[in-house]
């Protein structure tokens, strides 16, 4: 049978990271408006709280797993992987590359000043202070 104890700390954990990023989004336009919630328009609303969904579906997941193959000894630890689970699916999404037609290619490293004057390769390879060819 399941134990669905760690899972529901988990659960718990993820609402507090949610809750802590969300308020981070959420501040006011102006010096004397009214805090707005994160998205921009009705459009992005389903979006962002789909997003939202899974992260907490992924800490409540994780801690699930976790607590039921014995890796989790108690309610702090279940915890700690339900905040930490959001984070950690956030950054992995960040790290991602776009492909696509909207995602910009990223640009060539700056070559050394020696290729751009036009030095060869050989030129390059030579310690400095040394005339001779090989």
């Amino acid at each position: 049978m399941i134990d669905l104890y760690p899972a529901l700390w988990g659960l718990l954990g993820s609402s507090v990271a949610e809750a802590l990023n969300l308020s981070a989004l959420m501040r006011p336009s102006g010096p004397r408006s009214r805090w707005r919630w994160p998205w921009r328009n009705r459009a992005d609303r389903p979006v962002m709280l789909v997003a939202i969904g899974l992260r907490l579906f992924a800490g409540f997941g994780l801690t699930a797993a976790l607590g039921n193959s014995g890796q989790l000894p108690n309610a702090t630890a279940a915890f700690a992987v339900g905040v930490t689970t959001p984070l950690v699916v956030a950054k992995f999404f960040q790290s991602i590359p776009l492909a696509g037609p909207g995602a910009g290619q990223p640009a060539d490293p700056p070559l050394p000043i020696a290729r751009q004057a036009g030095e060869d390769a050989e030129t390059l390879s030579r310690p400095r202070g040394s005339n001779a060819a090989s």
